[in-house]
Order: structure tokens, then sequence, then C-alpha cells
């Protein structure tokens, strides 16, 4: 359970195709009476090791007691189902961040559906 910072939802898509850029956002609420500083951090677990990042291009905010903060970030679908992980952090008046919470999400893989085409033979005539 969260001391000030709540991962509350990891929004995005429940599949996607292998080497889709995938949007999300983690929103976090600020428990706290007053504004703090907020960070927001990810990894995806699909069998590699370190686990790869999530790119948040803005990763921190100063959210303001008891609002809930959007971060916006993406990565790249692998070529298999994926767990996100979404970790939150506050910082502490000694200037250190401190992990609070953390959420998880599971995107599948999308199975790619070939197009058939109507393939028709035209009839020659011998001239």
């Amino acid at each position: 359970m969260a001391q000030y910072a709540d991962v509350i939802e990891i929004v995005s898509p429940s599949q996607a195709a292998s080497g889709s850029r995938l949007d999300i956002t983690v929103r976090v609420k600020n428990l706290y009476s007053a504004p703090i500083g907020i960070m927001v951090g990810g990894g995806l677990e699909y069998g590699v090791s370190p686990w790869p990042g999530i790119n948040f291009p803005e990763n921190s905010a100063n959210v303001d007691g008891g609002v809930t903060y959007s971060f916006n970030g993406y990565l790249y679908m692998p070529d298999s189902r994926v767990t996100i992980h979404a970790y939150s952090y506050w910082y502490g008046a000694d200037g250190y961040w401190y992990f609070d919470d953390e959420l998880t999400k599971v995107i599948n893989l999308a199975s790619l559906t070939p197009h058939v085409s109507e393939f028709q033979i035209a009839d020659f005539y011998k001239v």
C-alpha cells in the first residue's frame, strides 16, 4: 500500500502487435495533504534481464495534495506477452527519492491475421 504516491491505474491497450509503439499512461495519486514531488518509472517483464524500461519523456512532477496526475510514456512491443511494471516514488525533504508503490498490467501479443485475397483466374481467348 502506498504511503504518498499511489499508482492507481495503467492505461494501455490489452494487446499489441510485435514491434509496434504502445502508448501508455500511468496515473498516480498524491495521498499527502500538500504538494509533493512524484516520479514514475517502469519496466517490461517478458523473459529478458535486465528488464527494458518504459520511456517517460516527463517522469516527475509536483502534484497538489489529493490530485491524480497522469504520466504519459511509451514502449515498443516485444515478440511475446509482456507484463508492465509501473513504479511511483516521492521526493523527501532530505533530497532523496523514495520508492512507494507499484502496479502491473499484462499486454498480450496480438495475433496477425493474414489477408486472403480473392484470386481469380481470368479467361484467356486464343487468337
